[in-house]
């Protein structure tokens, strides 16, 4: 058994000062007091719940969608892990990228733990903003293909994001709900009342609430006001003031029960890579991310502007809410671990508590992370874990 100390420690029932017990992986104990056994002592630095991140794609300069090998993605993880994340939902759009996500889901890593897989896609309408009709991938919904994705990922698949108002939806909505797959709303050009509909069909999630979605109007609340009206939704959302302004997650805040709140990143590779501007891809005559900016206050942006994920990690959000919008950590930690874990049953996660895994993050008060444990192994200890971004992404630098 190994015993860990601090004097905050955020508990499922509150603050602790004192020790954090673990054995075969899991919390055995929490104990108050003294304790005459060997221990680590994190002093005053705060221990929180890990990180659950279900929107992201990649960090450090991998893809989870574009990684080609096992130690990619494990390399990904790590860095993963050094944002807090101790579990994941690798976000990629096509069948043919879950089996090798599987693989390293099903062994032991260090790093974030694969929780689930999370296909963005690839049923979707809106364009975004400042997006081009003509630069978009969508494809139409084929049934047949949602079932590959569910035989492709072999157990592993939590999500699948789809638009409600495309030809077909709901055919499909209904089919990865038999089959015990949540759907989310996702780009989508949907009115109130088709994202009502979508939502009645059996939508249960909102792909992060306020992006590439319609949103707040007087005349019509689009299908961001559908979902934080509907107690059925359980609804994403990015807090790094960014994607989402910190009036706007103030006001989100305001209106839906926190329970129904996921924090999420919706990282990309650029997550963890220095500022400046990178080569895109140019597959598409149209495509206005020949080049990728990411600029000093951490926006990843095409060459018109357009959003094209995130760099901040969920962490930061997490500094937003208690340093900015001044909530407490208690229930901050809640929406970045507790209600993903519950949302979508991953049993024994999402707090620290008597027989739960020991997953935790040790951070300072700049909510800088200093060491990551997940199932009670510590994968990442800033002192002594070396990070590398990887070197065939930074030769894509163009500055």
């Amino acid at each position: 058994m190994k015993f860990y100390k601090s004097k905050r420690i955020y508990t499922e029932d509150g603050l602790v000062d004192g020790f954090i017990g673990v054995d075969n992986g899991k919390v055995v104990s929490l104990i108050v007091g003294e304790l005459d056994e060997p221990y680590e002592d994190f002093g005053n630095y705060r221990i929180i719940p890990g990180i659950i991140d279900t929107h992201n794609h990649g960090a450090v300069g991998y893809s989870f969608g574009n990684s080609t090998t096992e130690r990619e993605i494990e390399t990904c993880l790590l860095g993963e892990a050094s944002f807090g994340v101790t579990g994941i939902f690798p976000t990629v759009n096509q069948a043919e990228q879950f089996s090798l996500l599987v693989d390293v889901a099903e062994k032991e890593v260090t790093g974030a733990k694969i929780l689930g897989i999370h296909s963005e896609g690839p049923w979707g309408s809106r364009v975004g903003e400042k997006g081009d009709p003509k630069n978009t991938y969508y494809k139409p919904v084929d049934l047949n293909y949602a079932k590959k994705m569910v035989e492709e990922g072999r157990g592993w698949l939590k999500l699948v994001a789809i638009a409600p108002e495309v030809d077909n939806a709901l055919d499909a909505i209904g089919y990865f709900k038999s089959v015990g797959v949540t759907t989310s709303a996702y780009h989508t050009n949907a009115n109130y009342e088709q994202a009502n509909i979508g939502i009645d069909n059996g939508i249960s999630v909102a792909t992060h609430l306020g992006n590439v979605m319609t949103g707040l109007h007087h005349r019509d609340v689009g299908t961001m006001g559908a979902c934080i009206l509907r107690d059925e939704v359980t609804c994403e959302l990015i807090c790094d003031g960014l994607h989402v302004s910190l009036p706007m997650v103030k006001l989100v805040l305001k209106m839906k029960d926190h329970d129904k709140i996921m924090m999420i990143s919706d990282n990309v590779g650029f997550a963890g890579a220095p500022v400046g501007h990178y080569q895109g891809t140019k597959d598409n005559a149209n495509n206005d991310r020949k080049t990728i900016y990411v600029t000093e206050d951490g926006f990843v942006v095409s060459e018109s502007g357009r959003l094209s994920g995130s760099s901040k990690p969920v962490m930061y959000g997490i500094k937003n809410l208690v340093e900015v919008l001044g909530m407490n950590l208690d229930d901050v930690v809640k929406m970045s671990s507790y209600n993903a874990a519950k949302k979508y049953d991953l049993k024994q996660r999402g707090s620290i508590a008597l027989a739960n895994y020991a997953d935790f993050v040790v951070i300072d008060d700049n909510y800088d992370v200093l060491a990551t444990f997940v199932e009670g192994r510590k994968v990442y200890d800033r002192a002594n874990t070396k990070i590398e971004i990887n070197p065939e992404f930074l030769k894509s630098k163009l500055d």
